[in-house]
């Protein structure tokens, strides 16, 4: 029903622009909104002049998981940072992640992990005059880039400057922060250890424009190999896959550790849209890829396929001004086919 309504909105846009066709001006204002993507909304919401540019960063409901919005979200801090801007970050409630009453205090969902990068919170916003408001293409401008600019193939220039930008404005909360940083000692511990992030589930479908799926046992064996080669006392794997997780305890025994409170399933539907009967379970599911992905970037080494999770990790393990000992990314390509698009 909803993919109809849209295209009875586009079909009656379509009619609109035809009537229209021959003002020059309006074309022209069209196209310019279609081809650039450093143009902005100007708002206005009191009489207070601020020194400060307010660049408020709407994030539009996209469905997407915890950090391919993450993602999406240091393109447009990158964006303020470039045009030197402060931004005020606000996720709405159609946001996968976001409850229908107030967590950690605030009903902002990006508030529920994350300080306000600038340190100016939404309520700062009511009585300024003027606040420039994001478009989804201000987040087009990071693909200058990468020479192929896709969710999924990403240049070593964009992890350094996303890097930079998270050492600048990402932030956890003191509620957040204190616990991940308690439960990655208690997991961790000393030793060395091989991070691996295996994506299962709704990867195994192959979407149009997602990476072709990497299978546990690819994942398993590149693991044995640089486990005994870089010698490593312990693997930590981040997993939303059940049946992954079994060959790797089958393989590592007490020598892999893994959080044992995450949703897993060893189906093809992806655990962001599960329903579990525990309180707060949607702030818990996007809690819980937060923590692998903080845990993954502490480890020593990493082994990983082309993910949003795999990327934000690397991320934000430079922005820590370190790197891996070992590095390795398993890769087949990009699927691109018509056959299977992401479910909305």
């Amino acid at each position: 029903m909803g993919r109809l309504q849209n295209k009875v909105k586009q079909l009656k846009f379509a009619l609109y622009c035809y009537k229209k066709g021959q003002d020059s001006r309006f074309v022209n204002t069209v196209k310019q909104f279609g081809e650039k993507n450093n143009l902005i909304y100007v708002e206005s919401y009191g009489e207070k002049q601020t020194s400060d540019t307010i660049f408020l960063i709407d994030m539009e409901e996209s469905h997407s998981g915890f950090f391919a919005e993450h993602n999406r979200l240091l393109a447009l801090l990158y964006f303020a940072d470039r045009y030197d801007m402060k931004p005020v970050v606000r996720y709405h409630a159609g946001y996968c992640y976001a409850e229908a009453h107030p967590v950690n205090g605030t009903d902002n969902p990006f508030e529920y992990y994350f300080e306000q990068p600038a340190g100016i919170g939404l309520e700062n916003l009511a009585s300024c005059k003027r606040v420039f408001r994001s478009r989804k293409e201000n987040s087009y401008e990071v693909n200058r880039l990468c020479e192929t600019p896709n969710g999924y193939t990403r240049s070593e220039e964009y992890l350094n400057e996303m890097a930079r930008i998270t050492a600048k404005y990402i932030r956890l909360n003191t509620i957040v922060g204190t616990k991940v940083e308690e439960e990655i000692h208690a997991l961790l511990g000393g030793g060395k250890a091989l991070a691996v992030h295996v994506r299962g589930t709704d990867f195994k479908q192959n979407f149009n424009g997602h990476p072709v799926a990497i299978s546990a046992d690819e994942y398993l064996k590149e693991t044995v190999r640089v486990f005994e080669q870089g010698g490593y006392e312990k693997v930590f794997l981040a997993t939303d896959d059940s049946t992954a997780l079994k060959k790797y305890q089958e393989r590592f025994g007490e020598n892999v550790v893994f959080y044992q409170d995450v949703v897993r399933s060893d189906g093809e539907d992806t655990v962001m849209h599960s329903d579990r009967p525990r309180e707060n379970h949607r702030y818990l599911l996007g809690y819980e890829v937060l923590r692998d992905m903080y845990t993954l970037a502490a480890c020593d080494g990493l082994i990983a396929g082309l993910s949003q999770v795999s990327y934000a990790a690397r991320i934000q393990k430079k922005s820590t001004g370190k790197e891996y000992g070992s590095l390795v990314i398993l890769e087949k390509g990009i699927n691109y086919h018509k056959k299977n698009n992401c479910p909305s």
